[in-house]
């Protein structure tokens, strides 16, 4: 490396500590993990605060996240490997994989569910689906039934599915389609078993690069992510977070937090672990065809047509969302649940990197105050500016 190199990269490694520790430092969540990436170069990392707060654990750099809807652009792109690998069409009727098991399968496509174009409503508020929650829908009169270490099964979640409304015709973001993409594939990939072994070979293999190891990006609730996973917490208005999970006593990891069913968030891991994942997909072309990845970034007309979203983002493609950040056009996904948010997205342009994750949901923007901002995406946004600010 020469020396003027290296100079620019110290430089950007004291701009990105300075600007962490004061975004960090007020963001509504107990702790937060970072890392940037710059054409298969880790440049940068950083952790602050709390992974538990009662134990008075700091965030470490192995400590694990939900990485919530975040993961709809990673199964996304499994889908699309998939699809490469004449498994499954992305344009044939979902009555193919699924047969009637859910409405609409004659008139909607895998395509349209990686699109968000499906039109499938909301299953979360439903009187099947949310008494099994945590948090009961807002009206409802049925008390919940929730419990941390009862897996949730496809028979529980399916009776929560509604006819979609005008698939293919209107962008709208679902979770709902999200969740039956992960069923199409288990469909297509022959159960379960071998729909999570697929996953997992294509996140950890990537082609020609190192692998991401499982504590770094993983859909498997074990006991040795457990153990590295931080605690999720919800900002109160008096300044202190309550656990999201802390009345239900998990035993383990909370069967609702990740993995299947629940192809809307199916994955935890590092923010190294997401960053090498996004880095390998948008940067290293290490794990889909460069069609795919074009499928991926370019943004649909339907959600172009959205006014709620391009109020918010320059579209939406298969699985990614594409947002005009400092001047730079980033392309990723942002996602929350369970007292947890996270948020990666990378700058094609110049192959840079950024992914903050945060044991805590959200807080006012105070740059945009009409608009509900993220932990993470507070951070991020902020590592972003700094990375614009030079090359990395």
């Amino acid at each position: 490396m020469s020396t003027e190199l290296a100079s620019a990269r110290d430089e950007l490694s004291a701009r990105l500590d300075a600007t962490f520790r004061r975004a960090a430092g007020a963001t509504a969540a107990p702790g937060v993990q970072a890392a940037v990436m710059h054409q298969g170069a880790v440049v940068w990392t950083g952790t602050h605060g709390l992974a538990d707060v009662a134990a008075r654990r700091p965030v470490a750099d192995d400590t694990m996240f939900c990485l919530a809807s975040f993961g709809k652009l990673v199964i996304a792109a499994a889908a699309l490997r998939q699809a490469e690998c004449g498994v499954l069409d992305l344009d044939a009727p979902l009555a193919t994989y699924l047969g009637d098991e859910v409405p609409g399968t004659a008139r909607v496509t895998t395509r349209m569910l990686v699109t968000q174009t499906a039109g499938y409503p909301d299953i979360y508020t439903t009187p099947e689906l949310a008494p099994l929650l945590p948090h009961v829908a807002p009206g409802s009169t049925t008390p919940s039934s929730y419990d941390p270490d009862r897996p949730f099964t496809w028979a529980m979640v399916a009776p929560a599915f509604r006819e979609p409304v005008a698939p293919g015709r209107s962008w709208a973001y679902s979770n709902a389609g999200y969740v039956l993409l992960a069923r199409v594939l288990v469909r297509a990939l022959g159960g379960e078993d071998a729909m999570q072994d697929a996953c997992s070979a294509f996140i950890h293999r990537p082609v020609d690069s190192p692998p991401i190891p499982d504590d770094q990006l993983t859909l498997h609730r074990s006991a040795a992510a457990a153990a590295l996973l931080a605690r999720g917490y919800d900002p109160q208005p008096d300044g202190t977070f309550r656990d999201a999970y802390g009345a239900h006593h998990p035993s383990g990891v909370p069967t609702d937090l990740f993995g299947l069913p629940f192809g809307d968030g199916m994955f935890a891991g590092t923010a190294l672990g997401a960053a090498r994942f996004l880095d390998g997909l948008f940067v290293g072309a290490a794990f889909l065809h460069p069609e795919s990845v074009g499928e991926m970034t370019t943004p649909t007309p339907a959600s172009l047509a959205d006014a709620d979203l391009t109020r918010k983002a320059h579209g939406y493609g298969a699985g990614t969302m594409i947002e005009d950040v400092a001047g730079r056009r980033w392309h990723g996904h942002p996602g929350m649940y369970g007292g947890f948010s996270s948020n990666g997205a990378t700058d094609l342009a110049r192959g840079i990197t950024v992914v903050v994750l945060a044991n805590g949901t959200w807080l006012p923007s105070e740059e945009h105050p009409d608009r509900i901002e993220t932990a993470s995406e507070s951070v991020w946004r902020a590592l972003a500016t700094a990375c614009a600010q030079g090359e990395a």
